[in-house]
């Protein structure tokens, strides 16, 4: 068995297992039972080294921890890492939150870049196929049986008396073994045809194939063409989650190929995808730490398209305004800090940092994406390296030691120190307590070397 206290801590990020403790606690002190579900649960099980997104799920009103989340601020010893039952530790600072009234669920993003979503635990009564279903609240065990596979169906429990526990009521442990996706009951596809594009989906992620059973009920339901019957919510977060997709290019090719794409979209469907742009993404968004290039994938997939139907795709498939609005001026703000990098008014790289700085992870993937020229890659990742190691070592400590105390003068003094460091008027440790110095005011400002006059020679009068 298991020690699945152990693996969320180990294998979660820092801000993950942080958020993970930060809503645990919130809803032990509303008296709610919340569970690590799905997903995350999935890919500890199966040994993966990245969880992407964390999915939680709430006996009772998940409101009542939205209202607490990120309310509270406290200094912790050791960031995302505080033991369950000690100290309080500081919340993490939530971004946005998309609220789904009628499935009782919020999509969260944190400051970091974590993505969660926390839902009611809930039955599900399908009336049409490809549409909505009815929920009503339920326990925990009901909540994992309507799920899509067993392998998903899973749960560990995040309440101090039982936190690590697994639930796991239809076995997904075992498919996880056996490598296989097995739907929970012969009306699954069904029911929720979005589930036909999940099995491929996780089934080119993962390496799984369908279990015997769940492959002939897949086989009847693409004979009767039901991945033609999502509605648009359903396609809208279908396509969403292919775009969240480590190589998306990979599973949209596949759909275009067998023909189902349509089933997503009409107009994407006839659209030209640049494939390899999707590739370059991928390969550039590693080098740009923290990066989310879900964004740039979706501009790059209907960047052939009508400004009207681009509109349209971003409020299908993005939902949140203020993500709907960067993904529509992301082309624009891109082109302007390119005109930026590349000209010759900004020759330091202190100046370059000073455009650079601030500016959301999505452009600079961006730019690494679309823009080849040699000068805008060149500061970006000379950016992207530098300015992190030389901010890991600002002698705070030295500065301390000559008796500054912390506050915004502090600050101010580390932050030119830095600056001169970028521009290579600081080379050596010992230039920078030099310069610390003087920047403290403890020793005078070296003058300036004053520049020789020119030697006086007397002029021979002409006779």
């Amino acid at each position: 068995m298991s020690d699945y206290n152990f693996l969320m801590e180990s294998r979660l990020s820092a801000e993950q297992f942080q958020l993970v403790n930060h809503l645990s606690r919130i809803a032990t002190e509303q008296g709610l039972n919340l569970y690590l579900v799905g997903g995350a649960v999935r890919d500890l099980t199966y040994g993966q080294q990245v969880i992407r997104d964390l999915d939680f799920a709430v006996e009772g009103n998940p409101e009542k921890i939205l209202r607490r989340l990120g309310a509270r601020r406290a200094a912790p010893a050791r960031p995302g890492r505080a033991p369950v039952g000690g100290a309080e530790v500081a919340g993490p600072q939530v971004d946005s939150t998309h609220f789904d009234s009628h499935l009782n669920l919020a999509k969260i993003r944190c400051a970091s870049g974590t993505r969660a979503e926390l839902a009611m635990c809930r039955r599900e009564t399908y009336v049409r196929p490809g549409r909505l279903p009815v929920v009503a609240p339920a326990a925990i065990f009901d909540d994992l049986k309507r799920r899509d596979f067993s392998v998903n169906a899973m749960a560990i429990s995040l309440h101090p008396h039982s936190r690590g526990l697994l639930l796991d009521p239809t076995n997904g442990a075992a498919d996880i073994d056996k490598h296989e996706l097995r739907a929970l009951h012969s009306r699954s596809f069904s029911e929720d045809p979005s589930r036909i594009f999940r099995l491929f989906r996780l089934g080119l992620r993962l390496g799984f194939k369908p279990e015997e059973r769940t492959r002939l009920w897949l086989e009847s339901a693409l004979e009767n063409r039901l991945w033609e019957q999502l509605d648009q919510v359903q396609q809208g977060r279908e396509l969403h989650a292919i775009l969240a997709e480590e190589n998306p290019g990979r599973v949209l090719k596949m759909f275009a190929e067998r023909g189902w794409l349509a089933g997503l979209d009409k107009k994407l469907a006839s659209a030209r995808i640049p494939y390899d742009g999707l590739t370059r993404i991928q390969s550039v968004a590693r080098a740009v730490p923290g990066a989310d290039p879900f964004l740039v994938n979706f501009h790059c997939v209907v960047q052939k398209l009508s400004r009207g139907n681009q509109a349209r795709l971003a409020t299908k498939v993005l939902a949140h305004k203020k993500a709907i609005k960067r993904a529509l001026r992301l082309e624009r703000e891109a082109r302007v800090l390119a005109r930026v990098l590349g000209s010759p008014k900004v020759p330091l790289p202190s100046q370059v940092y000073g455009a650079l700085s601030g500016q959301p992870q999505v452009l600079l993937v961006f730019l690494l994406a679309h823009y080849p020229q040699q000068k805008i890659q060149h500061r970006i990742k000379n950016y992207l390296s530098k300015v992190p190691q030389l901010r890991a070592k600002m002698p705070r400590a030295e500065l301390q030691a000559m008796g500054m105390k912390p506050g915004p003068a502090f600050d101010g003094i580390l932050e030119q120190l830095f600056l001169d460091q970028l521009d290579g008027k600081i080379k050596t440790h010992q230039q920078a307590l030099k310069h610390l110095r003087v920047l403290a005011g403890l020793e005078p400002t070296p003058a300036s070397p004053k520049k020789a006059s020119a030697p006086q020679h007397s002029k021979k009068k002409k006779k």
